[in-house]
Order: structure tokens, then sequence, then C-alpha cells
């Protein structure tokens, strides 16, 4: 589902009982995430090359691929029957965080984003926008911050109405 058709109310909710880890993320956000990685990683550039592991966009995938059987079902609160790896997510979480700063360093370059067409600059600051709206989310909650460290265990995920 692309993050335009996903209404900006539907919540994320990622829960690790044992170690009384709640997150709330918006849905939109994090498909908004992930739509800027993949262009990131697909527009060529002759100036800059910017890409992920295979890991980290298999597993935003994987966690938008849950959401969005949460909300085909006729109970879309409910949490999904399988739980994600906290680890995985926490490593994928690191690496875009990681990202992020190169390519906030990269852009701050004198000259850089001059010798760049204007729908080159466009991608990396859509990345740049989307993770800067889930770190915030993340804040809101007094969620971790990256680096996520020591990460282990299974979450739950389900939807949420409201934000």
């Amino acid at each position: 589902m692309d993050a335009r058709d996903i209404h900006p109310k539907w919540v994320v909710n990622l829960v690790d009982e044992p170690r009384e880890l709640y997150l709330w993320l918006g849905w939109s956000s994090l498909a908004e995430l992930l739509e800027a990685m993949t262009e990131l990683s697909t527009t060529p550039n002759t100036y800059f090359r910017f890409t992920f592991s295979e890991s980290t966009l298999a597993s935003l995938g994987e966690l938008l691929a849950r959401v969005e059987d949460c909300h085909a079902t006729p109970e879309p609160y409910r949490a999904h029957p399988r739980q994600l790896s906290v680890e995985r997510l926490a490593s994928a979480a690191n690496e875009v965080h990681q990202q992020a700063q190169r390519l906030q360093d990269k852009l701050a370059e004198p000259g850089f984003a001059h010798a760049l067409a204007v729908q080159k600059v466009m991608a990396p600051r859509a990345f740049l926008d989307a993770w800067a709206t889930l770190l915030r989310q993340l804040g809101s909650g007094r969620g971790p911050h990256p680096p996520l460290l020591d990460c282990t265990g299974e979450a739950n995920v389900s939807l949420q109405w409201g934000w």
C-alpha cells in the first residue's frame, strides 16, 4: 500500500511486554520512509550512490506487510499472529539513522546540492523528512533513540486508530 493511501490516523503499535517497550509509530510515516529508501537505492545518480542493506529493507518491508495483514482483517486492532524480531528492527533503525546522518553531512557540503538536479535532491530530502518524523514519534513516547543497543526478544505488531 502506498503511503498516500494510508490515513495518517493509523498508528502501528509495537509491544515487547517483558522489556516494557511500547512504540507508537505512524503507519503512513513508516511507508513514506520505506518508499524514500527504495527511491534512494534505485534512482541513478552520478554524484552520489546511496544504498541500504537487504536486511534493513526486508525488516521494514516485513513490518509493513504485517501491518497491512492486520488492516485487512475484520479486527484490525488485534495483534498480528506472528511477532517480529526486536533485534532485526533495531538493527534496521540503526542503519537508517547512520545513513540519515551520512546523507545530512553530504548535503551540507558546500556546493553538493547545487551539483544535483532538483529532482535528485528531492529523494534525499524526503528520506530525511520521513526519518525525522519517526524520530519525533519515538521521542514523544519517551521511546528509545538510535543507536539501539542490546535489543532482543520479539514484539507484537498491531494497529490503532488515532494519534
